[in-house]
């Protein structure tokens, strides 16, 4: 993933193969239960899904309470990543890690204010 990444390739084409990686990826239903670190998992990955769609559809923006989710989404995988164990998919977090990393990072703001 990051090591193959190009250092000028654009952000939003980064984040859209990785959100493409993700979806294409086995679900694997011991998740649908699993809460690491008191973090439900699947909670984690539908909402941080819902923002990575919309940040690529709207070509690297989101508005200020998708990025006040996205922070929340971090700050929960950086709580989690340490804690999961080989069965957890840890590969599966690591990448939506990677992609919250950049919409944070690379978000322009829509240029109207969110109602």
């Amino acid at each position: 993933m990051m090591q193959d990444m190009d250092v000028v390739e654009d952000p939003v084409a980064v984040v859209a193969r990785l959100r493409e990686e993700h979806q294409n990826e086995p679900w694997d239903r011991g998740w649908n239960d699993l809460k690491v670190a008191g973090v439900d998992l699947v909670s984690l990955d539908t909402r941080l899904g819902g923002c990575t769609y919309t940040w690529v559809a709207n070509g690297g923006s989101l508005h200020e309470r998708g990025m006040a989710t996205v922070g929340l989404v971090l700050g929960q995988l950086e709580t989690i990543l340490p804690e999961l164990t080989e069965d957890d998919g840890p590969r599966v977090w690591h990448r939506l890690h990677l992609m919250a990393q950049l919409i944070m990072a690379h978000n322009t703001p829509p240029a109207e204010a969110s109602s």
